[in-house]
């Protein structure tokens, strides 16, 4: 999710609107064959590698246990592990561009947020209420209903999904196009690199080669996305940060201050 889309919530200055699960073993399963150098031929390339990547994506973000970082020039660098409950989703989010940070816990039942004081006066509605930065900086809050309401769908599977697919043509368009496949190495795995030639710079995905073909990276200059995907499987918790207070809390310190 977007830095900017949640500063609002986070500042606490008003509203904000805007197939099966993995186990993250690996199966005994080969990828299609894509072939490791040089192009394929015409449109049945295009084909096949729009069904391997279209298979990357799913297996990857279906995962229950999940990592994900997104770089973008404009929002610094966004680390998200979320973990698959049931029906709800838990996850800690972390966002940082130079002494910029934003934090958010959701655990089943909450959401925690914390703030610096540079990256809550990135909100307009933050700057014409300094004293409530001031009070909220670098504090973590238990948010309110309204608020986790807004918010609890930040690090669900579509919400995710719908962030690259954004970012990237879709699939049919895919079909239709004739990329290059290589060999390469990501995070320390053979990969499949398959590349797209775009307006604006390449549209390149890294697909495991080994095992469940997961998603490790996938880059476009053109659309600011660089996201990379790991710890498929691995297991983790959530808990609620020590010392948060309330918003209601901070609405008596806020208004104590002023």
């Amino acid at each position: 999710m977007a830095a900017t889309v949640a500063l609002g919530a986070l500042a606490g200055c008003g509203s904000v609107g805007d197939g099966a699960k993995g186990n993250g073993k690996a199966d005994s399963s080969k990828p299609p064959a894509v072939g490791t150098s040089e192009e394929g031929s015409g449109s049945r390339s295009g084909a096949r590698a729009a069904r391997l990547i279209q298979k990357a994506i799913d297996v990857t973000l279906d995962q229950d246990y999940l990592t994900s970082t997104q770089r973008t020039k404009s929002e610094g660098t966004t680390v998200q592990h979320s973990a698959v409950r049931g029906a709800r989703t838990e996850c800690e989010m972390r966002i940082r561009k130079g002494n910029k940070s934003l934090d958010f816990f959701e655990t089943a039942s909450s959401l925690y947020t914390r703030g610096s004081k540079e990256a809550l006066m990135m909100s307009d509605k933050a700057k014409n209420d300094p004293v409530r930065v001031r009070v909220m900086a670098d504090r973590w809050v238990e948010r309110n209903a309204e608020v986790y309401k807004v918010m609890r769908d930040m690090c669900a599977s579509k919400t995710r999904r719908t962030w690259l697919k954004k970012r990237m043509p879709s699939l049919d368009e895919l079909t239709e196009a004739n990329p290059t496949q290589r060999s390469a190495v990501v995070q320390g795995q053979r990969v499949t690199k398959i590349t797209y030639a775009r307006e604006g710079g390449p549209l390149e995905f890294h697909i495991a080669r080994e095992g469940t073909p997961f998603l490790l990276r996938v880059t476009y200059p053109a659309k600011d996305l660089d996201e990379s995907f790991s710890d498929f499987g691995k297991p983790f918790r959530v808990t609620a940060p020590r010392g948060a207070v309330t918003d209601y809390e901070i609405a008596e310190e806020v208004l104590g201050a002023q």
